[in-house]
């Protein structure tokens, strides 16, 4: 998603009665004009001798900086306009960032204001921004080139109402289709959906955006399959976007049975799939599918990576292997047998004892060996299971999302009792936890943080193990922030992205594609479906949506957002290298594994796996962090060079000389037949007639059996270098 950052903070007047507020009114000047920024004043180191609080997050600190560090040297009581704070920002003497606004400007008089008064700190009774809003939620454009003059109102901690919309930062999400100015006025240049954010003080608030394209729109009514093509497409009418038309047979099972068994279909699914007369036998084979345990390794693999198992043959520098292993084989097992996915994460969260014996603590130990990070361990907690990333938040209030410093540091809190030791073995480590430890300290004033959940209230901890505590809010049915993350990494499986994307990226700045389908989905998984993901996957590969052919028509040509049709995806890399080794017919043996799938390979996570050039080269979780970002799927020259002149296809056609032979055996005067059977392997269709045509031109017309077979292996070679191959559609 694109945004672009417009510096939009002008002020009118201060509020109440003419004072003069620090927080209120003087703090905003800074936001406004980027002294507060990172790049600025608000850096780690500050800028030429002078700090501020990054983005306003330390209006006391900043108090003191400006007053009290080096008294009368940034502000002059005797003689306010003489002062350096404002001699610098107009320009009056060298400043490193120039003049940021002029003696005539509203900023200068708000400062000036301020320090004719005596330059007064707020009193306690103060009232402070306790949230904003946009005057209208959404918009709608008829048609573009329209524009609307957005208003945004702030309500304060005594009840009053003010219009700040000339003391916000605003920004788009896609400046195509929705621009914002300095002003918080809207233009719209191009159909398409979009948002805008204001940012005031530590909130930020959005408007959906939703411009309409010129010319006549008949909906064609496509039948609903259920809850999901009924929210789907009731947005897509709303735009005008038409969704294709439904995918045919052959691409649905090469579509689904990759996505659910990770590998594609054998001939012989093929045929019983294509030729059978059964209405209801999408259904059927969704059914079969979400069966096997083929179907548990998919997601045990998924889950592998966002957990981060990574091993080392040294325990010393990481978890040992077999606890690795073990850890794996508990996940694959909760996949396979469908284990609830709230009991899943809480039995993670609440792991004790040894990691080899008891695989959920090894939560607590995919770490390098010492002492336990209540700070990776809270991020971590926040990412996986509720895709945030508060990472932000540690050093300053989120400048884009609900996350202030406070937040970060009360949430901290469940993990600073968390403790590990040695057990009887170098490999084996005990985790417990210490019911009486202190809860984690501010960053700004050392304070120690009650425990608060993130988005809720202070939690009731005492003489309780805080991890507990936490599961149990964390895995509650209602529980917004749970549920519909593990809803759109799930949606995101199947269609390539999420409703939001990313998928741990959870922000106000960030909304979803389609926030009807996010709530109903995650409110079927959570509430309806008591977290039984096959549920809601089975709803998913059952729906029109899903079944939408990849084909766009000029309405949905451009869409990536709103699931008019399907995306093309590359193959994940364990993915990719099973489905050539089936559509090879060669079983692979791995070093140090008996596993007979890449799928399954990185069981127990060892680092020496993930350096083979092939998985490297075609994106594989590294599993360094727990960000859903590192499984790659972008194509790059690298991997069409790899699969052009490596060694993975040559090597299985020169290891294997089973297949082709096999099929001249069996088709000795059909060659035809010969390339509907390598079609159907490689790319679960048979060839059009030019395509048949074509191939059965390259083929000798001769009894030399050698010759013969090369031929036919550079068929099978050229099928599987195709872009049909490599993505699923």
């Amino acid at each position: 998603m694109k945004r672009l950052l417009v510096p939009a903070l002008l002020f009118s007047i201060p509020a109440a009665g003419g004072d003069v507020s620090f927080k209120n009114d003087v703090m905003p000047v800074f936001m406004q004009h980027g002294c507060n920024a990172g790049d600025c004043h608000g850096s780690s180191r500050g800028q030429d001798g002078f700090q501020l609080s990054l983005f306003g997050y330390d209006a006391e600190g900043d108090y003191y900086r400006l007053l009290e560090e080096i008294p009368g040297r940034r502000v002059n009581p005797a003689v306010p306009e003489q002062s350096l704070l404002l001699a610098k920002a107009t320009g009056s003497v060298p400043h490193t960032g120039g003049e940021r606004f002029t003696k005539e400007s509203e900023s200068y008089k708000i400062l000036l204001g301020w320090l004719n008064a005596g330059a007064p700190r707020d009193p306690a009774e103060t009232a402070l921004a306790t949230g904003i809003q946009f005057e209208k939620a959404e918009h709608k454009f008829e048609k573009p080139g329209g524009s609307l003059n957005s208003k945004v109102i702030a309500t304060y901690s005594d009840g009053t109402e003010r219009d700040v919309t000339r003391w916000c930062l605003f920004m788009t999400s896609n400046e195509s289709v929705a621009k914002i100015d300095d002003d918080g006025k809207i233009t719209a240049p191009k159909p398409g959906a979009a948002h805008v954010f204001a940012r005031f003080d530590k909130f930020t608030v959005g408007m959906e955006i939703t411009v309409l394209p010129e010319g006549p729109f008949a909906w064609p009514d496509p039948p609903a399959n259920n809850y999901i093509d009924e929210l789907v497409f009731a947005k897509l009418k709303d735009l005008r976007i038409l969704p294709s038309e439904l995918c045919s047979d052959e691409d649905f099972l090469r579509r689904v049975t990759i996505d659910l068994t990770g590998i594609l279909p054998t001939p012989e699914e093929y045929d019983a799939f294509i030729t059978s007369t059964d209405p209801d036998k999408r259904t059927r084979l969704v059914d079969d599918l979400v069966s096997r345990d083929a179907f548990g390794e998919v997601w045990a693999a998924r889950w592998s990576e966002w957990l981060r198992i990574y091993t080392d043959t040294n325990p010393g520098s990481g978890t040992a292997m077999l606890a690795g292993w073990n850890y794996y084989q508990w996940i694959r097992e909760q996949m396979i047998e469908n284990t609830p996915l709230d009991q899943f994460a809480s039995e993670l969260l609440t792991g004790n004892g040894s990691n080899l014996s008891n695989p959920p603590s090894n939560f607590y130990t995919m770490i390098p060996q010492g002492k336990v990070d209540p700070i990776r361990l809270s991020e971590d907690t926040a990412q996986i299971f509720m895709g945030i990333r508060t990472q932000c938040a540690q050093c300053h209030n989120h400048p884009f999302d609900r996350w202030t410093i406070d937040d970060y540091y009360a949430f901290q809190s469940f993990f600073t009792g968390v403790r590990r030791k040695h057990g009887g073995e170098a490999r084996e480590y005990y985790t417990f936890v210490d019911v009486h430890a202190e809860p984690a300290k501010h960053l700004v004033d050392g304070r120690p943080m009650p425990h608060k959940f993130l988005g809720g209230d202070n939690a009731e901890v005492e003489n309780k193990d805080p991890r507990k505590v936490l599961a149990g809010w964390l895995t509650q049915p209602e529980n917004v922030l749970f549920r519909e993350n593990l809803a759109n990494r799930i949606w995101s499986h199947f269609f390539g992205k999420g409703i939001i994307e990313p998928v741990d990226d959870v922000r106000i700045s960030n909304p979803p594609g389609n926030a009807p389908l996010m709530a109903e989905l995650g409110r079927r998984l959570g509430e309806e479906y008591a977290y039984d993901q096959k549920k809601l996957i089975r709803d998913i590969c059952l729906s029109r949506t899903y079944q939408l052919s990849a084909t766009a028509n000029e309405s949905n040509r451009r869409d990536d957002r709103l699931f008019s049709h399907a995306q093309l995806r590359r193959m994940r890399a364990d993915v990719l290298f099973d489905s050539l080794m089936a559509a090879l017919d060669y079983r692979r043996q791995f070093r140090r594994s008996s596993a007979e799938r890449a799928l399954v390979m990185f069981e127990g996570g060892r680092r020496d796996d993930f350096n083979s050039y092939f998985f490297t080269t075609f994106g594989q979780a590294r599993r360094e962090s727990v960000c859903a970002c590192e499984d790659r799927t972008e194509a790059t020259l690298a991997q069409a060079l790899h699969l052009i002149n490596g060694r993975t296809i040559d090597d299985a056609l020169r290891r294997n000389p089973k297949l082709i032979p096999s099929l001249l055996d069996l088709y000795p005067d059909s060659p035809e037949k010969i390339v509907d059977s390598l079609f159907i392997r490689a790319l679960s269709r048979k060839p059009t007639e030019a395509e048949r045509k074509k191939i059965l031109e390259l083929i000798p017309e001769t009894t030399n059996r050698r010759e013969l077979q090369d031929s036919w292996n550079d068929v099978l070679w050229g099928l599987l270098n195709s872009s049909e191959f490599l993505f699923n559609h």
